[in-house]
């Protein structure tokens, strides 16, 4: 078994607990006591820090922060968010922007920078990586954390970064063969696309790539059959790391067995993602604040356990995981474990003639091979019904009389998964915009969503 952390790996269940109870409080207190945003926020509560012990007290007592908290904290500051005049500064993050209620700011200071590629050094490593393997990153580089971080965690694990911001899909694939790259680092939408991209090119990978050994999925969940196919045909292992900037880097990964299992029946099923429970605390959390029971699905709520320029205590992130039980991986470690794949916004479910319906469940039915992408609408029609439009695009060279019937095959497999109808075009691939990062595919146009309806 590799082994990234041998002294947090060797814990029994009680002592990381143990750890992580002290890290938590001592975070609270650190944070009321040096950080401006929580002295703001906690003169606003009856919080008492001192008197806290335990995580159970941290649950009851020390009220969560919203995102919408930070930012109304940020304005009130000079510089946007962050004091020029403060001479431990020497990066400035800023969140993606993707649940469209504006963009935090993270200032960072020289140990958060030194410590930065760390926690994605666990993935890499416990994924079978090697000092000197070749990596390739497509995530943009840009004001966000996400750049320097893959850089930095590259470093960590004495990895060769191969940086693929800039260049075509068609370039990226021929680089990956170029370099003899050992691993991939990209969106679930991304990959979906490159795979295309080989097949359309007559690449085997399995076979004419033996250098891969893992991809790395982040940014979005993804069904469990289509991570057992694309492993099937890159001939890799995939494997899934989800972070962000609040959590800086990487805060759950999966370990060497990957993101996907198969049951006894051969039918593919997601798999462990592991807490790195020693550098970040995650609360997985029901609507009205409590503990989701394991088997169920909540909110993320991070404490970042690790001092940093910007602490982050009890941050409702509005992503949600299904929640397992400790153990629930056969690799033994002690760590927290909740379920890969299933990492969604909270604020991406929609009502949908009283379904509620969650993207990526159409995802996991429309991303199969030859659908390269799609995009989703939801809208009221001339006599005010709730309606739903889909348009995907077929790879490029995709045969007409292999997909003739396709679309109407996946309005069937729409209705049956999330028990709505839907109306399905297509168009050409070009006409489809790439998508990179974090893909928004979905627009709600119905009149009740209008700007000035009234709430009600």
């Amino acid at each position: 078994m590799p082994v990234a952390n041998p002294v947090v790996e060797g814990m029994d269940e009680a002592e990381l607990l143990g750890f992580v109870s002290r890290a938590a409080v001592a975070a609270v207190r650190r944070a009321a006591a040096t950080s401006p945003l929580y002295r703001w926020f906690y003169a606003r509560t009856d919080l008492r820090p001192e008197r806290l012990r335990t995580l159970d007290d941290v649950r009851r007592h020390v009220p969560m922060v919203t995102k919408r908290d930070l930012l109304d904290f940020q304005r009130t500051l000079p510089g946007g968010g962050a004091t020029p005049a403060d001479p431990s500064v020497r990066q400035l993050h800023l969140t993606s922007g993707t649940s469209g209620a504006g963009r935090e700011i993270y200032p960072r200071d020289a140990r958060d920078l030194a410590g930065l590629g760390i926690p994605g050094a666990y993935e890499y490593l416990w994924a079978g990586l090697a000092p000197g393997d070749r990596l390739m990153l497509t995530i943009p580089y840009s004001q966000t954390m996400a750049g320097p971080y893959f850089q930095e965690t590259c470093a960590a694990a004495g990895l060769v970064p191969v940086n693929a911001f800039a260049g075509s899909t068609a370039d990226r694939l021929r680089d990956l063969y170029r370099f003899a790259c050992a691993g991939i680092s990209a969106t679930p939408s991304y990959v979906h696309r490159l795979t295309l991209e080989a097949r359309a090119a007559g690449r085997r990978p399995a076979t004419d790539l033996p250098s891969l050994k893992a991809i790395f999925l982040s940014g979005e969940p993804y069904g469990a059959a289509w991570a057992h196919d694309t492993a099937a045909f890159w001939g890799a292992t995939v494997c899934e790391g989800w972070g962000a900037t609040q959590t800086l880097g990487v805060a759950m990964c999966t370990c060497e067995r990957g993101a996907v299992t198969a049951d006894g029946d051969g039918t593919p099923r997601h798999a462990v993602l592991h807490g790195l429970d020693h550098r970040c605390w995650i609360e997985v959390l029901n609507p009205d604040g409590s503990p989701v029971a394991p088997g169920e699905t909540g909110e993320i709520v991070v404490t970042l356990l690790r001092p940093s320029a910007q602490p982050v205590v009890r941050f409702r992130m509005a992503d949600k995981v299904r929640l397992l039980a400790r153990g629930s991986c056969g690799c033994g470690r002690p760590t927290s474990c909740y379920a890969a794949g299933t990492i969604g916004r909270v604020d991406d479910m929609m009502k949908i003639r009283g379904m509620n319906v969650w993207p990526d469940a159409i995802d996991a039915v429309l991303l199969r091979s030859p659908v390269v992408d799609y995009r989703g609408r939801v809208y009221s029609d001339e006599r005010g019904r709730e309606a739903v439009d889909v348009t995907i695009a077929f790879a490029a060279g995709t045969p007409p009389e292999s997909v003739a019937d396709l679309p109407s095959r996946l309005r069937q497999a729409v209705k049956q998964a999330v028990g709505i109808s839907v109306d399905i075009a297509v168009v050409e691939p070009g006409q489809m915009p790439e998508e990179q990062f974090k893909s928004r595919r979905w627009r709600d146009e119905r009149a009740v969503r209008a700007v000035g309806v009234a709430d009600g």
